[in-house]
């Protein structure tokens, strides 16, 4: 999954101006993603997307708190692609990882509803209790604007992580989940390989890692 560098599409840190942009983006590329639709619920996509985007801005003011990186890909002004991660030195237990979250509730109840937020706290428990022990670059979020998919976007977002990973032999790698099972493979191409599978909220999930200098 590597092209020429000169074909390769450039990545770029997003700043904090562009987060509501790029929150609205990855609410469209979501749209169908099978763990989002189990938090949100099932309605129509327009609906779907909407409430999607706006947990999208909750999460990604959240990151700015912390201080970790998003990149992006831009086309033509608009954020075509981004990939919301994190340097984990050591994974938190799950009730830090809901409480550094407490101060931004409000805003995920107002956009997922009261069942919605806690069929979210659900998933974060699970997804914290089986995070990779060791020391990692965590790939939260990638995602594509949906008519924009196919121009090698995602390949280039993942293709700077990988670089990233390379420089930093102290950490294993990088580390991710989805609940599409179509990205399995697509994260296989890429040099991802599955280490596990977990069913929170009844929605099979698989945890993928690339190992450093993979």
């Amino acid at each position: 999954m590597r092209l020429a560098e000169s074909a390769m599409p450039k990545v770029a840190l997003l700043f904090p101006d562009q987060y509501r942009a790029a929150g609205w983006m990855l609410g469209r590329a979501f749209v169908n993603d099978p763990l989002l639709r189990a938090i949100v619920g099932d309605e129509p996509a327009s609906d779907r997307a909407e409430r999607m985007g706006r947990l999208f801005g909750v999460l990604l003011r959240n990151h700015r708190r912390d201080g970790q990186p998003v990149l992006g890909v831009i086309d033509e002004g608009h954020i075509a692609g981004a990939a919301i991660i994190e340097q984990v030195d050591r994974p938190s237990g799950a009730l830090a990882t809901a409480a550094a979250g407490f101060p931004f509730l409000p805003a995920m109840m107002g956009a997922v509803g009261l069942n919605g937020l806690r069929r979210a706290l659900t998933v974060v428990d699970e997804l914290a209790r089986h995070r990779l022990s060791e020391p990692h670059i965590y790939l939260a979020v990638l995602g594509v604007e949906p008519a924009m998919q196919g121009r090698h976007y995602g390949v280039a977002l993942l293709n700077c992580l990988r670089e990233q990973a390379n420089l930093r032999p102290d950490i294993a790698g990088v580390y991710l989940e989805t609940a599409t099972e179509a990205n399995v493979a697509y994260y296989t191409k890429a040099g991802y390989r599955t280490i596990g599978e977990i069913v929170p909220i009844g929605v099979r999930v698989w945890r993928m890692l690339q190992r450093t200098g993979e």
